[in-house]
Formats: C-alpha cells, structure tokens, sequence
C-alpha cells in the first residue's frame, strides 16, 4: 500500500508540475489557426453505405489517356510537412503513376470551416471529377457534394456517407501500439511526453494503443498527455516539446505536424518517436520509430472505381493486415531484441492473433471501459474513444 501511495503521490506531483508548465501553451494554442491557401499542380506522370469496411488490394489501372480526369486534394497544412500532409501527397503520387496523363492538384494550408467550404467549391468549378479531403472536413464538404452529384468526394474519418460521399480512415493503432513497445524499451525515467492536437476519437484511440504497447514492456511508464488544439504551430508544439522534457519525459511522441519534437529530444539527450514521418536523418541518435500511414492503394482503387463507373459510397478502415499502415527505418538505439518483440507484435497484429483492446481495460480515471472476455471490433473501432486508458496522464478537455 504504500509502495503505491508513493507511485499516485509522484504521478501527482509529474501532473501538477506538467500543468504549470503547460498553462502558458494551452493559452497561446487556443488562438491558433490559419486560414491562407496556395495551390499546386503535378500533371504527371450510388446507395449509401454506412457500415465500416475494409480496403481490398488494388491492382494498377489498366493504360490508357487518362488526360480527362481530374483529382483536387484538400490539404490543412503543407504537402512538404514531412509527415500527415506529405503522406498524403504519396497517395496523389500514386494515383498520378496509376493514371497517365491524369491531373493531381493539391490545395493546401486549409483549415476546417467556410475556408473549407469555399476550397472544395472551387475544386467543382475546375471541374475535378474526385474531390479529396485529408482531415475532417465531413461538415464542410456534405451540403457542396449534394449540389454537385456528378462529382464524387472522399474525405479522412467522416460518418456520413451520401450517395456521391465516401470516408476513410487508417488504424493508427496498429502502429501506434508498435511505436509504443519502442517507446517503453528506451525511456529510463518512465516518463513519455505525448503532444497530440484536437482529442478527436482517432487521436485518443492512437494514444490508448501507444499507451498500452508501451506498458506491455515497461509497466512502469506514464504518458504525460498534451493536447495543443492545433495540428501545426512551430512555437506552440516547441514550448510543448520543452514542457514535456522538463516535466520529465526523455521521450517524446506527437501526433502534431512540426519537426521541434525531434530537435528538442536530441538536446536533452531522448529520443523522439514520429507520427506517420520518417525523420531518421534529422536527429539521428535521437531517432526512434513511427508508423507510416499509406494511402496510396486506397486511393488508387477509389479512382479506379470512379474511372470504371463502379464507385460506391463506404467508411473505409484499413490497418497493417490491409497495407494501410508501414514504419519508418528503426533509431540506431532499438537494439535487435526490442525489434525481434516488435515484429513478432506486427506479425501477431496483422494476423489477427493478437487483440490489442481485449479486455479489461481501465480508463485513467478507474472505470472499466472494457470488461474481461470483451473487445472493440476492428470495424467499430472507429466509434472509439472518448476516453484514455490507465497510464495516461492527462485529460479529454470538456
């Protein structure tokens, strides 16, 4: 009883120490936001569906002239971030080596609400025959997609499909989980910073997973929590970076989109872990893991459907066992025996043999959020969470 009493008084005082250095971040994150858009181009190289599905492997679209058809993406920040953006550039990468002749635009920098609206107003009147959009842009697209339903519209992690409106999502958690083992291998404080943007159910389900892959190999790690309500400010993720350091944490994670993570980890002497980027050759002491998401595959068979007049409207989720998800090359720090735990967890992941929600599972508030014997389905996952799980500190805002 009192070893315990000891752990909850120290993680008290990690909390109330994390939350002063923090008040200053959260007041200069509440103000961001940027709503300017630039756009590039590379010309190169009907019932509605709601249940959640699976993405199938494609296959390459057949040749052919493919100069009539036109794909806009709707971007929230730079397709040169290096991680969520640029991912997604690959995917429009791909669709222009699938598709010959085939126009890929990119609009970038665009942030949720009428300036939303307004990009994907102006990608039907350049006469895109598919309209992408990379973050939850649902309620700024729906009501543009209904006037205009020659044209089909995808847009990530949306709920309401329409008969010209699909949605998708990647399981983060499966590398997340991933990224987590590698972090509890290498943290000697026990004390991972975790800076994350708005607690939408995909963030917090990434966390869980992180938190729980990290607690499967060290049980005595803590995940000091952020949120910054913004997916990219510079100056607010580096006072978070440093915050997190000076709370403690030699690791740190993020799932925000500026590189401060991986400096501030070097000049403390941690280590950083990515979020869907590789940045082996910025730090590279520093440098740990990150899952990958890859959406190229997924697009590619989307456009293929459009061009073969097939299309339907879906919730797509797809994770490891679809190709959804890959990882960034290893830091030199994660020695072969981590790695050996770590594939032979991706292989059990991308089997089906192991379930990373199976209960029982505690929030960090002490409420079974998932009894003994139950689970999350892989396809209702998406429905999750609006909690955090035991080991994270830290709180959904209200």
């Amino acid at each position: 009883m009192h070893a315990t009493g000891t752990k909850h008084s120290r993680r008290r005082s990690r909390s109330a120490k994390l939350a002063a250095l923090l008040v200053g971040v959260a007041l200069v994150a509440a103000a961001c936001g940027d709503d300017d858009a630039a756009t590039t181009t590379d010309d190169s190289a009907a019932a509605e569906q709601n249940a959640t599905t699976t993405v199938e492997a494609s296959s390459p679209a057949a040749a052919g002239d493919f100069s009539d058809l036109k794909v806009v993406m709707i971007l929230d920040g730079s397709i040169d971030d290096g991680g969520w953006n640029t991912a997604h550039k690959l995917g429009g990468d791909a669709i222009s080596a699938a598709f010959p002749g085939s126009t890929v635009e990119y609009v970038v920098e665009i942030a949720p609400g009428q300036t939303a609206t307004n990009a994907f107003e102006d990608a039907v009147a350049a006469d895109a025959d598919v309209v992408i959009g990379t973050t939850f842009y649902q309620d700024d697209m729906m009501d543009v997609a209904a006037a205009n339903p020659a044209v089909t519209f995808l847009t990530w992690a949306g709920f309401e499909t329409a008969p010209n409106v699909g949605h998708f999502d990647g399981a983060s958690e499966d590398g997340r989980y991933l990224d987590g083992m590698v972090a509890g291998s290498l943290t000697e404080s026990n004390v991972i910073g975790y800076a994350a943007g708005f607690p939408y159910n995909e963030v917090n389900r990434a966390v869980n997973a992180f938190t729980l892959g990290a607690k499967a190999v060290n049980p005595d790690v803590e995940v000091q929590l952020v949120f910054l309500n913004t997916w990219f400010d510079p100056a607010v993720e580096q006072q978070a970076a440093e915050a997190l350091v000076n709370a403690g944490a030699d690791v740190l994670a993020h799932e925000v989109g500026a590189q401060v993570y991986a400096t501030v980890a070097a000049q403390a002497g941690g280590y950083v872990i990515g979020y869907t980027n590789d940045w082996s050759q910025i730090e590279p002491e520093a440098w740990a893991s990150s899952f990958l998401y890859n959406w190229g595959p997924y697009y590619v068979s989307q456009v293929q459907a459009v061009v073969d007049g097939t299309w339907e409207p879906a919730i797509t989720f797809g994770g490891l066992k679809d190709g959804f998800i890959s990882f960034a090359p290893y830091g030199p720090a994660v020695t072969p025996e981590i790695l050996a735990l770590v594939e032979a967890k991706k292989q059990e992941i991308a089997d089906g043999t192991f379930d990373m929600f199976a209960g029982p599972i505690t929030s960090n508030a002490g409420v079974v959020v998932v009894a003994e014997g139950a689970t999350i389905p892989f396809e209702t996952r998406t429905e999750c969470c609006q909690w955090l799980v035991d080991g994270v500190v830290g709180e959904i805002p209200g």
